[in-house]
């Protein structure tokens, strides 16, 4: 599987595709040894492109990192699934759209007219997250979707994560609410990983910044997350490398049964819970030098 503790990538890939929260950072700090590790590629010749599916903006993103003092230099290019979501957006016309999430994710609709409205008139709805991560539950949205699928509404879910680790806490995005829809029988149309379209955003921008066409054989994903980071870099048939210390770090570490780092019992953790990916090619605790 390759996973060599000496191991040069800057000389095996031109792009690395890195996750932002749980590889950057907590939600609260970011990680200096993360944050040297990329520029470290990107003063060897190589290009980052961050991929994130806050369902934010990638100017929004940016300027969230740069007052982490994140290295401008690794900040420089960004896709989020905010900014798939926006494209979507502006074909709306005047319809009437219904926004589920907090007052934060409004910087979404920003230098664009839309049509907001309330739950009983709309037409189309998005979901950025729940209203309010800290107190409430998936129950609290029985009521809501139950009424946009007696209305057959399409949801747009801008954030296919179901949980996000933010410092010691777990907090439940706008996945979570995407997934309780469909189990429903609403049909929900996602932005962002797994899904190949944003990793097809991601090429057309490094292409357009190397001004060559590059080969899947050349990029590397990074990231936390089995379902989103992982499983869309294994569909997209690139390489990856998975950072444990993320959103997975509570159950993975339960399962090896102590704070040691082993390889060997994180893959046996991955098989013996039929999770659908293809095994990462390389496993770290933090992103860090090999």
């Amino acid at each position: 599987m390759g996973y060599q503790n000496k191991t040069n990538i800057y000389d095996q890939y031109r792009l690395i595709i890195c996750d932002i929260w749980g590889v950057l950072h907590n939600g609260k700090n970011y990680f200096p040894k993360a944050v040297s590790f990329l520029k470290d590629f990107i003063e060897s010749g190589g290009l980052v492109i961050l991929l994130t599916n806050a369902p934010r903006r990638s100017d929004t993103v940016r300027d969230y990192l740069l007052n982490m003092r994140i290295d401008k230099d690794i900040c420089q290019n960004i896709v989020s699934s905010g900014d798939c979501s926006f494209d979507w957006i502006t074909t709306l016309d005047n319809k009437a759209l219904y926004h589920i999430g907090p007052d934060k994710d409004n910087s979404l609709f920003d230098k664009i007219n839309i049509n907001k409205a309330n739950l009983n008139n709309c037409e189309e709805c998005i979901c950025t997250g729940f209203f309010d991560e800290y107190i409430e539950t998936i129950e609290n949205y029985t009521k809501i979707l139950k009424s946009l699928k007696d209305r057959e509404i399409t949801l747009h879910c801008a954030n296919p994560d179901l949980y996000v680790n933010k410092d010691s806490q777990i907090l439940p995005c706008a996945g979570l609410i995407a997934k309780k829809y469909i189990e429903i029988g609403g049909e929900v149309v996602y932005f962002g990983k797994p899904y190949s379209s944003i990793y097809d955003l991601v090429l057309k921008k490094a292409n357009e910044i190397l001004k060559d066409n590059i080969l899947k054989e050349q990029v590397l994903a990074i990231g936390d997350g089995f379902y989103t980071d992982i499983m869309g870099a294994s569909m997209y048939n690139i390489d990856t490398l998975l950072v444990v210390n993320g959103v997975h770090s509570n159950e993975i570490y339960e399962y090896i049964g102590n704070t040691n780092f082993d390889i060997k019992k994180i893959t046996d953790y991955i098989l013996e819970n039929n999770i659908n990916i293809k095994m990462p090619k390389y496993i770290q605790h933090e992103l860090d030098f090999f």
